[in-house]
């Protein structure tokens, strides 16, 4: 029978999956606040990043033919040393500190999204992808959230948005592969992470498959503006309790 925290991570997760589903990145940022306020913070991160591979996977299966992947390869090589980066910090840190920087990091994501509409895309580049993937590597495997480097690149790139979904969907799936080879070597999937990765699995590849039809009939702009004020909540809710 399932207990609470497996109830909320299934709940937490199918809506994360869904998130992703319709706008690419956001679905963690969704998810990890309300796990937290029930599961070890440490233990979350671990969670998230087995779930995101799953959920990326979806999203990858669907939208992979709109990849551009030579913008994945320097995305791909920034994201190696970050993946070992983050993983020290990850293992070394403690969890008030790990969850006030998943606050911080909410806060900027909301104001990165509202910024980035003034952006003028400037097409791609080497240096400036391999960075996004250095980012993404390290808050990745640290947090779990390694959507704003590589979206704030998309939009620097004038990715359209099936590529949008399309290029990162397959740069997550490789990234997330290296973080919980990395994770796992460390031997931080312990059973209860395990267990709760039993039932966020399934709950990600629901949420996505659910997206997936409706992704051109709802209202983006709609959607977004909700997304992003419960973004908000959650990384000011995350950044108090850090405080306490």
């Amino acid at each position: 029978m399932l207990d609470l925290e497996h109830i909320i991570v299934f709940s937490a997760w199918l809506c994360g999956g869904f998130i992703s589903g319709v706008s690419g990145i956001g679905g963690a940022m969704f998810a990890v606040p309300i796990a937290a306020a029930f599961i070890p913070m440490h233990e979350v991160i671990v969670l998230s990043c087995i779930l995101n591979l799953a959920m990326d996977a979806g999203i990858c299966v669907m939208q992979y033919r709109f990849c551009r992947v030579t913008a994945v390869l320097p995305m791909l090589a920034g994201a190696i040393p970050g993946s070992f980066a983050g993983l020290y910090i990850l293992k070394y840190v403690s969890g008030g500190v790990l969850q006030g920087g998943v606050g911080l990091l909410l806060l900027f994501y909301v104001w990165w999204q509202y910024a980035s509409r003034k952006t003028k895309p400037r097409g791609e580049s080497w240096p400036v992808g391999a960075a996004a993937g250095l980012a993404a590597g390290l808050l990745g495997t640290a947090i779990s959230f390694d959507g704003p480097p590589v979206g704030a690149y998309g939009l620097y790139a004038g990715w359209q948005p099936r590529v949008f979904l399309g290029t990162m969907s397959v740069f997550f799936v490789l990234r997330s592969t290296l973080t919980c080879t990395l994770q796992g070597m460390a031997g931080l999937y312990t059973p209860s992470v395990i267990s709760y990765a039993m039932v966020g699995v399934p709950a990600t590849f629901l949420g996505a498959l659910l997206a997936y039809p409706l992704t051109k009939r709802i209202p983006q702009l709609v959607f977004r503006r909700v997304l992003m004020m419960i973004i908000a909540v959650a990384g000011a809710s995350c950044l108090l309790r850090s405080l306490l």
